[in-house]
């Protein structure tokens, strides 16, 4: 996998002339996992679409490899981008394999079929995501947590080196969250494919992420590994939660417990 460097300077972005994100800079770490995490409205989402040309920049700009984002063909972009949007529409009556081949959009050359390396790369995403045994089922019919893995291998045939995700787990019971995100985890060492996530889960957070950006209203509150900057006072300033950082046992990560109006405190 080749290397990619993508950052922000000075961005600003928002819908329909109104500014979310407000002259925000930061620079994605090469290799390793970010989460972008804060409370609802703060504009991770917007963040993300913005990073991947579906949003438009107001002021500021993207860059790839010292490019504006604006500057790459779509074509050129999709082989170096991919993101598996939030809660994405499933085409009726589509099975995964047919879903999946659309990765390979961005290779296809005009009036032409795909060819071995097309094949090859829908087989390598299926298999990674250990779902070749329902290449032939409708997408529609099939559970949530399956839907999620299909959606990431849709993505994995691109063959990217930059992976961005808006919300992998949503809808997902907790068992399958952790089994997404062991697969995430595994692709990352595996393959060094740069990942970037909006999780809401503050501690699935950071169990899995090398670095964090956290973000309050359209600003970069704080950056960096999980360990140096989630903090009480984080917490507190960012979701606006009364909470107790501990160490969590099985991880040695930090670990969030919220303290309710009529809860103690942890000692």
């Amino acid at each position: 996998m080749g290397k990619h460097l993508l950052e922000a300077r000075n961005l600003v972005a928002g819908y329909d002339g109104r500014a979310i994100i407000k002259g925000l800079d930061l620079t994605i770490p090469e290799g390793k996992i970010s989460v972008i995490i804060g409370s609802n409205g703060c504009g991770k989402s917007t963040l993300l679409k913005t990073f991947c040309r579906l949003n438009k920049v107001m002021s500021g700009d993207i860059y790839l490899d010292g490019r504006p984002v604006s500057d790459y063909a779509p074509k050129e972009m999709a082989k170096i981008i991919s993101l598996m949007p939030q809660s994405p529409l499933v085409p009726e009556g589509i099975t995964v394999y047919d879903l999946i081949s659309r990765g390979r959009f961005p290779y296809r050359r005009v009036f032409r079929g795909m060819d071995a390396r097309d094949f090859k790369a829908i087989g390598e995403a299926m298999e990674t995501m250990g779902i070749t045994e329902l290449r032939d089922r409708a997408v529609d019919e099939l559970s949530g947590g399956q839907r999620q893995r299909v959606w990431i291998a849709l993505a994995l045939a691109q063959q990217t080196d930059i992976l961005f995700l808006d919300e992998p787990t949503t809808f997902l019971d907790i068992a399958y969250q952790i089994d997404i995100l062991d697969l995430l985890g595994e692709l990352n060492r595996s393959k060094k494919t740069t990942i970037i996530m909006v999780l809401h889960d503050i501690n699935l957070s950071v169990r899995y992420a090398d670095y964090i950006f956290a973000l309050k209203s359209g600003n970069l509150y704080a950056e960096g590994a999980p360990e140096k900057i989630i903090s009480e006072k984080l917490i507190k300033d960012v979701y606006g939660l009364d909470n107790q950082v501990i160490i969590d046992p099985s991880s040695n990560a930090p670990m969030v417990v919220p303290i309710g109006k009529h809860q103690k405190s942890f000692s």
